[in-house]
């Protein structure tokens, strides 16, 4: 249920600041609206326009900067409302309600909307095999995921088109292709999201040989591994399913065992390709290092 009051909340945060903006215009400057904009652009702001421009894949956990710009607006709201020494008329309940609006929205986005509470998956262990999985390819060909074994891979289950974390993921992965490429890394996309939607991805996205999308139909898979996300689409995605997947990473070394799983419990906070790489670095073989070490050397 939470998810689907995402999109509502985030317009009516962005049509309240907006309105804001006007009667600062209005009023000559009322301190009362600017604390209201301050408390209500804060979080259409950071999630429509900051994480598009800078392409942001995780935050920090509470955003504290964007709390603290939130509690200006709220505390120069109640400022203003204390140096009157009236009572409150009714066109200032306005910004009152706008305010109270903001507060509201973002501390539910930051405390409960984030998180997915969910429990360790058993399949992704260190060690383990993962259970076999089918998916199938963007021409709708079938694949197992015992085709994997052979190859290092790296598997990053994403939301849909629609998450602006997952999309700036993507492309961060993509951004270390020649790396994975020296360590012989295949890398899978994998959602539930349909074939339209990540054929049209796959157009964005221009991946290299090494990368691929899969579908996982009915989320098959993401249920035998336990990251379902039922129900986890936002209203007003139209062309998407309802149901959706908790972004999960997944490296697997040649014989098809999980050498590194981050199962992040909140969606802002993505494991850095970085570890991905360390982890590929560190499964290469004695002999692989060795030879490495002496190339150098020479």
């Amino acid at each position: 249920m939470k998810t689907k009051l995402i999109l509502p909340m985030i317009l009516s945060n962005m049509l309240s600041g907006v309105g804001s903006g006007v009667m600062i215009y209005v009023s000559g400057g009322n301190p009362i609206w600017i604390g209201a904009l301050l408390a209500t652009l804060p979080l259409p702001f950071f999630l429509m326009v900051l994480t598009n421009v800078f392409s942001i894949s995780r935050t920090s956990e509470r955003l504290p900067a964007i709390q603290a710009i939130n509690f200006a607006g709220v505390a120069l709201v109640a400022y203003t409302l204390y140096s009157t020494q009236a009572p409150l008329s009714f066109v200032q309940y306005i910004p009152v309600a706008v305010a109270a609006l903001g507060f509201v929205s973002l501390h539910w986005y930051v405390w409960s909307f984030s998180y997915y509470n969910r429990g360790k998956s058993k399949a992704i262990a260190k060690g383990r095999t993962l259970p076999e999985m089918r998916f199938k390819r963007l021409d709708e060909t079938s694949v197992s995921s015992s085709s994997f074994n052979g190859t290092k891979t790296l598997m990053v289950f994403f939301r849909a088109n629609w998450c602006p974390f997952c999309m700036n993921q993507l492309k961060e992965v993509k951004k270390y292709a020649d790396k994975l490429k020296q360590n012989d890394v295949k890398v899978k996309f994998i959602s539930n999201q349909g074939f339209g939607n990540s054929q049209a991805l796959a157009k964005k996205l221009d991946l290299p040989n090494h990368f691929e999308i899969l579908q996982d139909e009915g989320l098959k898979g993401a249920k035998v591994l336990g990251i379902e996300d039922i129900d986890g689409s936002p209203a007003g995605m139209p062309g998407y399913p309802k149901d959706t997947v908790m972004a999960t990473v997944i490296v697997l070394d040649e014989d098809g065992k999980v050498v590194f799983g981050d199962e992040t419990d909140n969606y802002r906070r993505r494991p850095n390709p970085t570890t991905f790489l360390h982890v590929f670095e560190k499964s290469k073989a004695p002999s692989e290092k060795a030879n490495s070490t002496l190339n150098s050397i020479a």
